[in-house]
């Protein structure tokens, strides 16, 4: 069996979009920022943005630029998101050469910093690209302290294609987490299997904080994961900094 672009987005979509919930997601984005920020204007980027699935509801609110790593999700989102714009880009180390009014990392893409070198430039990637009090808000994938080992299991039919997914995290050592994923994917009376093993970083509670406040960042709130999806720093650059 071969996939093909449609059935690529179908697959994404299906399997990890949760429509529901990345609408709840951004109206509290849209809240938190209304609350906090501290600037004129109504840009945001949204790193890590994937398929474009949240970005389809901020850029209702707001003007969005969203960076990715992947050309193939960024060419699904840019069908999806027609008015935003998408770039394609190393969360750890971009250069847009703009300023935004609020940018946000979320759904724990963050976890993908190898080290906390790493980690710390991504923030500060964030921070030179923010408007003097423009608002953060940064999701962590898992922290070291509330990591917990499990399997996830779904499976859903689409008029076209049917899915079924399994997932097994488990610790590798103190510091990294493993994602297993089997997949198996069916059309045309034909079942594609696919097999694909991310590792992601557990940072702690205390590695966030530092990183945060070592870019220059007041951290407003700390939600957890009943408060916010996986959790959230709600942070601001301050409205007094001097470029």
């Amino acid at each position: 069996m071969t996939l093909d672009f449609n059935d690529v987005a179908n697959y994404y979509d299906a399997m990890y979009v949760d429509a529901e919930g990345y609408q709840q997601e951004c109206a509290q984005v849209r809240k938190l920022i209304e609350l906090y920020g501290q600037t004129e204007g109504n840009t945001l980027l949204d790193i890590a943005c994937g398929t474009g699935e949240q970005a389809a509801y901020l850029s209702e609110h707001f003007s969005v630029t969203g960076l990715d790593f992947s050309f193939q999700m960024l060419e699904i989102a840019r069908r999806k998101v027609p008015k935003a714009n998408f770039v394609q880009g190393d969360m750890f180390a971009f250069e847009l050469g703009k300023k935004f009014d609020a940018a946000v990392n979320l759904y724990g893409s963050i976890g993908f910093a190898e080290n906390l070198t790493q980690l710390k430039a991504g923030i500060q990637a964030v921070w030179n690209h923010l408007l003097p009090g423009g608002v953060f808000i940064l999701t962590p994938w898992s922290t070291r302290e509330t990591f917990q080992e499990g399997i996830f299991s779904s499976a859903h039919t689409t008029p076209k294609l049917s899915f079924c997914r399994m997932e097994v995290i488990r610790r590798r050592d103190e510091n990294k987490a493993e994602v297993e994923m089997f997949h198996l994917l069916g059309k045309n009376m034909s079942v594609l299997q696919k097999h694909h093993t991310q590792t992601i970083t557990l940072f702690s509670e205390e590695e966030y904080h530092l990183s945060l406040s070592t870019s220059g960042f007041t951290l407003l709130e700390r939600l957890t994961p009943s408060q916010f999806r996986m959790g959230a720093f709600i942070c601001r650059k301050p409205k007094d900094f001097t470029e």
